[in-house]
């Protein structure tokens, strides 16, 4: 009887903790992009910030070679407000980090159109100062009526 009630209060307790995981998880979604050169790009939305009728959420694109190295990041950041009629784009910024030398920016801005907030970057990979990769992403930001940002 006391192995029963023992095992019982275990499973109890393995229950217990596992739901405190799940939601304990951040707001954040992730995509991945394979390329045919065996590159690869994380895609992560994060929310920021959220209160009543508004909401601040980032988009960054983290490019990866084909040996699994971080190349560079882009990220777009934008503010929204909604009031579940409409919504509009208050803020867009676009940011990067460039972590290997051979890569460069050469284009990095963000704009906003109504509810959308949209960053267009280009990054160049040189070697022996020839340029070999171009890469042009353009990330944007939805937001809808009721503050629900893709």
């Amino acid at each position: 009887m006391k192995k029963a009630i023992i095992s019982f209060l275990v499973v109890c307790l393995l229950f217990s903790t596992m739901s405190l995981f799940v939601f304990a998880s951040p707001d954040e979604t992730t995509d991945i992009e394979y390329f045919n050169d065996g590159s690869y790009s994380i895609i992560t939305l994060e929310t920021i910030s959220m209160t009543k009728g508004t909401v601040s959420k980032s988009k960054s694109y983290k490019y990866y070679n084909s040996n699994s190295i971080l190349q560079w990041k882009a990220t777009l950041t934008a503010s929204f407000s909604y009031n579940g009629s409409t919504a509009s784009c208050t803020s867009a910024s676009a940011s990067y980090t460039i972590y290997k030398d051979s890569w460069s920016n050469t284009l990095s801005t963000a704009s906003k159109s109504g509810a959308t907030a949209t960053g267009n970057f280009t990054f160049k990979h040189y070697v022996l100062g020839i340029c070999t990769k171009t890469v042009n992403k353009t990330l944007t930001l939805t937001c809808d009526k009721n503050g629900n940002v893709t």
